[in-house]
């Protein structure tokens, strides 16, 4: 028996989605099933998560800033608010029913803005540091480009069991100001949070960066995290 993970598409356009392969693979690597979710099926959240196990909220397009009271800003890129209702309402259902949550990259993003907290529109030209770090690198998708600190206590560190992990980075916008229900959970050194929990969840775990991308590249971390989600699924299988 094998969890069933629903895993949000990406938008291209009005007219197609899609989703990397990396997504898909490190789940079945990891022992689940995945199941793409499309646009449109907001009114339909719920019984499209009675269908799974987990809930994985991929990485794409910027969040609309409307969605946290703001204006957008001069370097906000590409939106897609049909993406963005669904994701909202996924959330809403898979808290309902308190199956696990695996948040990357925009996943981090639109948790928390769905928990009540905002975001950079842009880290440039939002985010002050003395050193700041690249955040959108022009390396290959499976090279970690810098590091982030994993904080003590909380889930993330429980499944990794290190202080510190290298990571790769294709992200321009960041958690702003923390959901109140959320926990950081590892930070880089320029104070980008990197990582969040929510720990009213039995698995609740967002990052910034891409780990199914290290995933099948081999990264240990990134395939304990995703064998620990796919578990923490399969758990949740067996006691609904």
């Amino acid at each position: 028996m094998k969890p069933i993970i629903g895993i949000t598409a990406f938008v291209e356009d009005d007219l197609s989605s899609r989703l990397n392969a990396a997504y898909s693979k490190s789940i079945i690597d990891a022992g689940g099933i995945p199941l793409i979710i499309p646009l449109g099926v907001e009114e339909d959240a719920t019984q499209i998560l009675s269908l799974t196990d987990g809930l994985l909220l991929s990485g794409g397009y910027d969040v609309h800033p409307f969605l946290y009271g703001a204006e957008p800003a001069p370097k906000l890129g590409k939106i897609h608010p049909a993406r963005d209702m669904v994701e909202l309402a996924l959330i809403e259902a898979a808290f309902t029913r308190k199956m696990p949550i695996l948040g990357i990259c925009r996943g981090i993003q639109i948790l928390n803005v769905a928990l009540g907290g905002t975001l950079f529109q842009d880290i440039d030209s939002d985010h002050f540091s003395t050193k700041l770090l690249k955040h959108v690198q022009q390396s290959a998708r499976a090279v970690a480009t810098h590091y982030v600190q994993i904080m003590a206590e909380n889930l993330l560190a429980t499944i990794l069991q290190q202080d510190k992990i290298a990571v790769n980075s294709f992200h321009h916008q960041a958690v702003n100001v923390l959901a109140e229900k959320l926990k950081v959970a590892a930070k880089s050194s320029d104070g980008i949070i990197e990582a969040v929990v929510h720990e009213d969840l039995p698995f609740c775990l967002a990052v910034q960066w891409h780990p199914e991308e290290l995933a099948i590249a081999g990264d240990e971390p990134a395939q304990k995290l995703f064998s620990a989600f796919v578990e923490a699924s399969l758990k949740f299988k067996k006691e609904a």
